[in-house]
């Protein structure tokens, strides 16, 4: 019987070592041995730039990982074993599905377990093998998913996991999960008529803080960015640039470590979330920049968004920032700046900073003042012709 707590939680803790292990398996570098050990950086102390330093910037990253590695529970049966014994087994998953991104998950996840057990040894659940690759997309990229008919056990509240069907590739699965909707841009980005556009500086966190009352959460789930819940007047925005700004780096230099790309679709919804959050959300203008810095202090952005530089992604000269994956939300969002929902009882009366619905109501107010002051009229002129009346019957001598 398992009664151990590391038997319950075999990933409760996650080293330095585990966490070098994971930078190696996502993007092909090492923090160096100092950082692993814990120890002051000696290549620093000398003014030499060095892994660690890169390392240091994912801290926020290595916290999700250990959150959300930390409550992997076995699901265990009789004399099965669990998919996932050490964080190794974890990361030997995403380096599998990172070497076989066209293969479907029904034939990784066999092919995979197949080729780690030993003939007449215990058995593994399916269950707990789906899970354990649920687990690892989850942490490759920072989004929740699931089988068809199975919960990956770690649903944040609120919150919905994409299916990764059977006969789903990885690739296929990340073109599912965030596909591409309305082409939008800005006004002073792009010409092309193919784009819907919108006023420049529109939806920044200033106007979605002060004019549409929005208030600002992070979120570790990449779906769920740029989402706006209108009941509870908040908009969720996924704040890891240190992660995104990793997967571009890695698709740069990744040709000297021989890995596969990233896919386009990849590359270009990282360098895209990159941008709304770099020149749309919090661009370079002191409202906005002053709300990031108490997002970082308060909220625990990644601190990381205070120094994102991606010049060197931009497309190239003549080209333009088309939203493709997230112009469907950029445009709720506009929407909501320009036309706020009322919330609260006085703003649900008045619906104020509303221009339609303001106009319908002065249109609707001036017509019920002129029906008024026709009864009034009405009145004024019956009482008068009442008085002329009593007058011409009684006449005073």
């Amino acid at each position: 019987m398992i009664t151990s707590f590391d038997s319950l939680y075999p990933l409760s803790k996650a080293s330095r070592q585990d966490l070098a292990d994971l930078c190696e398996i996502l993007w092909f570098w090492r923090p160096c041995s100092d950082w692993i050990e814990d120890r002051d950086c000696e290549q620093r102390l000398r003014g030499v730039e060095c892994s660690c330093q890169r390392a240091e910037k994912l801290a926020s990253f290595f916290d999700f990982y250990r959150d959300v590695t930390a409550f992997y529970v076995p699901e265990l049966t009789g004399d099965s074993v669990p998919a996932l014994e050490a964080h190794r087994d974890l990361l030997e998953i995403i380096k599998s599905i990172k070497s076989n991104t066209d293969k479907p998950r029904l034939q990784l996840t066999l092919d995979y377990f197949n080729g780690c057990t030993e003939p007449g040894s215990q058995r593994l659940p399916s269950s707990d093998q789906n899970r354990a690759f649920s687990l690892a997309i989850r942490v490759m990229t920072m989004m929740q998913c699931s089988i068809d008919d199975q919960s990956d056990g770690l649903l944040e509240t609120g919150s919905q996991p994409i299916v990764w069907r059977g006969d789903q590739s990885f690739n296929q699965f990340i073109s599912s999960a965030i596909p591409r909707r309305n082409q939008v841009s800005f006004e002073s980005q792009n010409d092309s008529p193919q784009c819907i556009k919108l006023p420049t500086d529109s939806v920044t966190a200033s106007r979605l803080k002060h004019v549409a009352k929005l208030r600002i959460i992070a979120t570790n789930n990449l779906r769920n960015h740029l989402l706006l819940d209108e009941r509870n007047g908040t908009i969720s925005i996924y704040h890891y640039t240190s992660v995104l700004k990793e997967h571009l780096g890695m698709t740069q230099n990744e040709d000297a470590h021989g890995a596969s790309k990233l896919s386009t679709n990849q590359q270009k919804l990282t360098l895209e979330t990159l941008n709304t959050l770099k020149h749309v959300i919090f661009p370079v203008e002191p409202k906005s920049q002053s709300i990031l810095r108490s997002l970082v202090a308060r909220e625990e952005f990644d601190p990381d968004n205070c120094h994102v530089d991606i010049s060197s992604c931009q497309p190239v000269e003549g080209e333009s920032i088309r939203y493709e994956f997230w112009g469907a939300r950029l445009m709720r969002l506009h929407d909501e700046v320009e036309n706020p929902t009322p919330r609260g009882f006085l703003e649900n009366w008045l619906e104020r900073k509303s221009g339609a619905r303001y106009i319908m109501l002065v249109t609707i107010s001036g017509v019920l003042i002129a029906i008024l002051l026709g009864i009034l009229s009405l009145a004024v002129t019956i009482f008068q012709a009442w008085v002329s009346w009593q007058q011409w019957q009684h006449p005073v001598t």
